[in-house]
């Protein structure tokens, strides 16, 4: 059903029409409501890993996940995605993938890591194409903060001491890396919730929930994490106003003193590795040879992170165009030490997304992921300066929106250079939300623009004899006329 299209009247006033970009979309099917709200629900279990510690045995993820397939399916939205320059760089990815499957050196091997490839671009399609409008898209962004709050609070009850850093006991948090990247990215979008969020209930929760999600991202001792933190704290140091750099400073400053009076001494120093491959000399404050024997492990790790590095990067140039095939990067190296002899007994992942993807699908494969993540960047920009206050359309609320994502997915892509997550989901559904909200405040600014800017009437057109003029088209009043007599006298303006 198609919404009824402004008329302009000649009573109306240019000043007094719709101009905001939150302009009234075509009333929605059930099926799209439906949809929508289960893909909120399935973005909830996926990123605060909710059921991984309660109620796991009722299978609640694959029935939410289910509906939102069927109801995605016939809402009529599954390949809005494509419209987009990101969609088809997404679609692009997964077509190369597929692709490298033929040359894969385990394609048995493949199976798993090119199923959640496609499990995210599924994802990446219900962001990108799901919403209708910017209020969708912040909604989105909404629930992704509150599943970012909860990951703390199950931290209160759920949390596991791994080796002296803070985690989950199960599921996919239960890797203080991983953690720490979610929780890091949760920040920005907790922050905006707390500001622009119309429930006083939901700004009060975001504001008393900012400072357990900040002590518990300190406490993972992820130094990815942290170092992808300050790289977003920097940019919204340069992005901000002269007052909030001043707030910025403040908070910043204070933050740092209660993390060095709070923190364990053994995590503390951890963070002190992360410009250090070499183990401290020094003890942990406590004194604790436990926590200096864990110091060396980590130098250790960064160490073996650095092999691992140039070993991607060598199988990358050795498999340039299509890779050894996803989720085989551990084969390939086992089998080439075997190959020359070399006894092989680790079997560890990249820990780098970035060469995880290349040596896996070539650099075609490394070079789409880059372009995706850059047009994610490249769509947020352009709604970022066409909402600011000097742009062509400003909104508060959608420059809010699109702020927010871009510092969270600066700290995405700066945390998935030490973790190996490049077919996981949570690459491609903050460049899902980056396209969507590109392409809904598009769509926005130019029907405002149709609004403000109407059709002009078609002007009367005249031809004048010497008596009188008569009217073409009937769109003006006939000439004024005196009745005398019973004869009608026109008056000449001469005489």
């Amino acid at each position: 059903m198609k919404a009824t299209p402004y008329v302009p009247s000649q009573s109306d006033n240019p000043g007094s029409r719709p101009t905001s970009i939150e302009n009234e979309a075509p009333i929605p099917s059930g099926f799209w409501s439906m949809a929508f709200a289960f893909w909120l629900a399935t973005l909830f279990i996926l990123y605060s890993k909710f059921f991984d510690s309660i109620l796991t045995g009722f299978y609640v993820p694959k029935v939410v996940i289910l509906c939102t397939v069927i109801f995605f399916l016939v809402s009529g939205r599954p390949l809005f995605f494509l419209k987009s320059t990101g969609g088809k760089i997404m679609f692009g990815l997964v077509f190369w993938a597929t692709f490298t499957l033929i040359f894969s050196v385990w394609k048995s091997g493949s199976i798993p890591m090119y199923t959640q490839l496609l499990q995210s671009m599924f994802f990446f399609a219900l962001a990108a194409g799901l919403p209708r409008t910017v209020g969708d898209v912040r909604k989105t962004v909404y629930t992704m903060a509150f599943s970012g709050l909860v990951c703390s609070l199950l931290s209160l009850h759920f949390g596991a001491d791994h080796d002296g850093r803070l985690a989950i006991q199960n599921g996919s948090y239960a890797d203080p890396n991983y953690f720490g990247m979610a929780l890091a990215a949760a920040v920005p979008l907790l922050w905006q919730m707390a500001v622009t969020a119309q429930s006083k209930l939901m700004r009060i929760a975001a504001w008393l929930g900012m400072p357990l999600m900040l002590i518990d991202l300190a406490k993972t001792g992820s130094r990815g994490a942290m170092l992808g933190f300050i790289v977003m704290m920097l940019l919204l140091f340069l992005i901000s106003s002269v007052k909030t750099k001043i707030v910025l400073v403040l908070v910043t400053s204070v933050g740092i003193v209660v993390v060095l009076a709070t923190l364990p001494g053994y995590i503390k120093e951890r963070y002190v590795t992360l410009f250090s491959v070499d183990p401290p000399e020094t003890q942990s404050n406590d004194g604790n040879d436990k926590d200096r024997d864990r110091l060396a492990g980590d130098a250790g790790s960064s160490q073996q992170r650095r092999h691992l590095l140039i070993e991607s990067v060598n199988l990358t140039f050795e498999h340039p165009i299509v890779g050894v095939g996803p989720g085989n990067f551990q084969t390939a190296v086992y089998d080439e030490a075997r190959a020359v002899g070399i006894k092989h007994n680790e079997w560890m992942a990249t820990h780098n997304s970035y060469t995880q993807i290349s040596c896996e699908t070539g650099f075609p494969g490394l070079i789409l992921l880059l372009c995706l993540i850059g047009s994610s960047f490249k769509s947020l920009s352009s709604v970022l300066r066409g909402s600011s206050a000097t742009g062509d359309k400003p909104d508060a609320a959608t420059y809010a929106t699109a702020k927010s994502l871009l510092l969270s997915l600066v700290v995405i892509s700066v945390c998935v250079f030490f973790l190996a997550v490049g077919y996981d989901f949570i690459i491609y559904v903050w460049a899902g939300l980056a396209v969507g909200l590109g392409r809904v405040y598009d769509q926005s600014a130019a029907q405002n623009s149709a609004l403000e800017e109407p059709e002009a009437l078609p002007q009367p057109k005249l031809s004048f004899s010497p008596a009188f003029a008569r009217v073409q088209d009937g769109l003006v009043e006939p000439p004024r006329t005196n009745i005398v007599s019973g004869r009608p006298v026109r008056f000449n303006r001469f005489r």
